[in-house]
């Protein structure tokens, strides 16, 4: 198992050993352990970009995962995208730690890779009682 956490926006800190931690006790957790994925904390401008090609919303986001399960390496599952910007503002709104919602949105961002889905409210009630199981 092999989790990569990258920073792309040096304006942040991060406790990368306490968030890959975090992911890897989610593939484990939820039978995936042995799989491979990349954490890439970033800001507003970044996960935009992204939003923008990928999903065709011009709009920031707090979190992108992609299933790159395709890919040559046959235990890499993809990419989760966090967006420390959008965090920052979330925990400040929900009146909660900033490190608690940047591990909150990565779990989030590993339960897509996962299959877990939230735009129906059924699937968003399990796919957030787990997420918040984990946190």
């Amino acid at each position: 198992m092999s989790i990569s956490v990258m920073l792309a926006d040096r304006r942040f800190s991060l406790d990368e050993k306490a968030l890959a931690a975090a992911a890897r006790r989610v593939l484990k957790s939820e039978s995936a352990f042995g799989k491979s994925i990349n954490i890439i904390y970033c800001s507003d401008r970044y996960i935009r970009a992204l939003n923008k090609r990928f999903k065709r919303k011009n709009q920031t986001t707090d979190v992108l995962a992609f299933d790159l399960s395709d890919s040559v390496e046959p235990d890499f599952i993809g990419e989760v995208y966090v967006n420390l910007q959008q965090a920052k503002r979330q925990a400040k709104d929900r009146r909660i730690p900033y490190k608690e919602e940047v591990k909150r949105l990565t779990i989030h961002g590993v339960l897509h890779l996962l299959g877990y889905r939230d735009r129906r409210k059924s699937n968003r009630l399990n796919m957030w009682a787990h997420q918040e199981g984990y946190l």
